[in-house]
């Protein structure tokens, strides 16, 4: 039996991998499947087009296949596919614990009590619900409203922030950042980026949209020829109407931010500012507080492993974390193709009582 930890893209990609290979497993999900895209604004846009996405082959042509889909609609394909898996899903079941049991195989512990004797467990726990602060701390008098963009699960949400024509101040340079720019300009709210670097956005414009569209393909056919290509991945700002907003002065770029006291904020350059609030837009870790005892991380914040396997902790894998296998790993279109690559590895490894 194998034990599938989280309940979101990865976790749902492995089970069905698993149904086709005819092995039993148990999915625990701490809330709801799809928790992920459940929290996501259903108006925000997958990056990347429908057919490097979708994960049943029968949907693949359901639609204009170069489509970004909404979040909304990305979230309603999950469910299908989880509608139709064979394994027992457990939801509201938050795992507190995996442990050891002598035998060489794995407990799961959760409110509930031990679930035990699990050959192999796969850590799909994802990112989302794990934001990712400044660091060193934000030095901050709780006078300024302060949240993560990880807490906006609806756009409409921005307008609780409207406070006259005081600025929000979105801090961080990539594609959240430059989303939530748009939707609050888009309202009418006053938006100023604080930014550690320069933006680099993404190319716009038709010529553009030609060669990202050929881009998927490359990517493709480059991960055919040479597998397990290995590079930084995190997205840039879309460029466009964002570029524009930037560079024309609508939207304000500040540096970053020393601290927050009596209702300002105190900007690197020592300026002091009234604003709305302070959203971060700095990004997510990785959910892994569930592995049983430390192991060394790699260059991009991901436990050493060989073939998804964590080192040392022989049956613990890894699914759906940066550049596990390819620079692709992280993401819907990469995650699609591990799924299957691990849920081969798990077969292998399965007992003759499963």
């Amino acid at each position: 039996m194998i034990a599938i930890i989280g309940g979101g893209p990865a976790g749902i990609a492995l089970a069905a991998a698993l149904d086709r290979l005819g092995l039993n497993y148990e999915l625990f999900e701490a809330r709801e499947i799809g928790a992920t895209w459940r929290a996501a604004p259903s108006d925000l846009r997958v990056l990347s087009p429908w057919w490097t996405n979708v994960l049943s082959f029968g949907e693949l042509l359901s639609g204009n296949p170069f489509r970004k889909p909404h979040a909304g609609e990305y979230l309603d394909h999950l469910l299908r596919i989880a509608r139709r898996l064979r394994g027992r899903i457990l939801e509201g079941a938050e795992v507190l614990a995996i442990e050891e049991d002598g035998n060489g195989n794995w407990n799961v512990r959760t409110a509930d009590g031990i679930s035990p004797g699990y050959s192999s467990v796969a850590m799909a726990t994802g990112y989302f619900f794990s934001p990712s602060w400044p660091s060193p701390p934000l030095i901050e008098d709780g006078s300024v409203r302060i949240l993560h963009a990880a807490q906006i699960g609806d756009y409409a949400q921005l307008e609780e922030l409207r406070t006259g024509d005081l600025p929000v101040v979105v801090v961080g340079r990539r594609v959240t950042a430059g989303q939530l720019m748009l939707e609050l300009n888009d309202r009418g709210i006053p938006c100023a980026l604080s930014l550690r670097s320069p933006i680099e956005f993404r190319r716009h414009g038709f010529i553009a949209g030609i060669r990202e569209a050929a881009y998927f393909f490359w990517e493709e056919l480059q991960a055919r020829l040479s597998p397990g290509i290995k590079r930084p991945s995190y997205p840039v700002m879309d460029g466009g109407r964002g570029r524009e907003l930037v560079e024309n002065g609508e939207i304000a770029v500040w540096p970053t931010l020393k601290r927050v006291e009596n209702g300002e904020i105190v900007l690197n350059d020592d300026r002091r500012m009234s604003v709305a609030a302070v959203i971060m837009a700095t990004g997510y870790r990785a959910v892994l507080d569930l592995l049983p005892y430390p192991v060394a991380r790699d260059g991009f914040d991901v436990p050493l492993n060989t073939s998804f396997e964590v080192q040392g902790m022989p049956g613990v894998y890894l699914l759906g974390f940066d550049n596990l296998y390819d620079h692709r790993s992280r993401y819907l279109r990469g995650i699609r193709f591990d799924a299957a690559r691990l849920a081969k590895i798990l077969a292998a490894r399965q007992a003759p009582t499963d």
